[in-house]
Parts: structure tokens; sequence; C-alpha cells
């Protein structure tokens, strides 16, 4: 057992919905409530997040999606550094997925490891200062609109 253990608080797993239309309720919308009520916490308890971002514009619709920023603030958020180290709460400390060559099938392990490595304070000049929850979103497969599956989990230390 480690010195610093860090303890898996929530994992929501669900599959998408090939119907939903661009801009409704999609599938983060659906599960993130769900692994909030499982850890027993709200956004505002996040300190570092790792988020599936393939594309550029995914992390801003994940931090509005997740409820760490209201609707249409995303934007402002990033322009103010609220989302990088030292901020209101760290988003992709790790670089995101591009910075890994977003190996397929490997990358929500980076995402977890990235995470486990914050809340132990092990993330070297990455580190997040005192981070206590972090959260991680990973998704792959495209039905419709929506990823085929999608993964939130949620840690503590």
């Amino acid at each position: 057992h480690p010195d610093r253990p860090v303890f898996v608080a929530a994992t929501v797993n669900q599959s998408g919905i090939s119907d939903v239309p661009l801009g409704g309720d999609g599938i983060v919308r659906r599960m993130v409530p769900l692994a909030y009520e499982q850890a027993g916490i709200g956004p505002g308890d996040l300190d570092v997040v790792e988020v599936h971002d393939a594309t550029s514009v995914s992390e801003y619709g994940f931090m509005e999606d997740l409820e760490v920023c209201p609707p249409g603030e995303a934007k402002d958020w990033i322009d103010r550094g609220w989302t990088e180290i030292g901020g209101k709460v760290a988003f992709n400390t790790s670089g995101g997925l591009v910075t890994k060559g977003h190996p397929v099938g490997a990358t929500g392990l980076g995402m977890i490891a990235e995470i486990v490595w914050q809340l132990r304070g092990e993330a070297g000049e990455r580190q997040v200062a005192d981070p206590r929850v972090g959260l991680t979103l990973n998704g792959g497969g495209g039905l419709g609109t929506e990823p085929a599956a999608l993964s939130i989990h949620i840690f503590k230390r």
C-alpha cells in the first residue's frame, strides 16, 4: 500500500445514443451528475481534470458539460488562465492526448496515471498545488453525434 494512496470515488461508463441532436443533452451531461453523486462531490470540488481532447475544441465543450464553468464561459476561463496549473481547476496538465501521440487504447490509462501522479504530488513541473480531487473523461468510437463509449472516473486522496 503506497504512503499516498489514491482512491477511486466514482466510475461511470455508458454508451452513446445515435439520435441525439448536436447541442442536445449529450452523453457527458447525462453521465456527470451520476459521477458527482457517486463520489459525493460537485464540480467545484475538482482540482485537476484530464479530458479526451483529440480535437482542440473538445476541452471547451467538456469544461461546460462537466459543469466546471457556466455555459458559454469556457473561452473566458481559458483566457483568464483559470484552467492552467495554478488556476481554479487545472485541465490536461499532461498536455493532452496530442502530446502523447494519442495512442488509442492507452489514452485512458495515460489520463488516469496523470491524475494519480497529481494527487500523489509526483507530477514534477506539471504539479498542481495540493490537489485532493481529480477527474478523467475518456471516450471512443462514434455512434451518431456521440462517442460509442465514454468513461468518467473521479479520484480522491
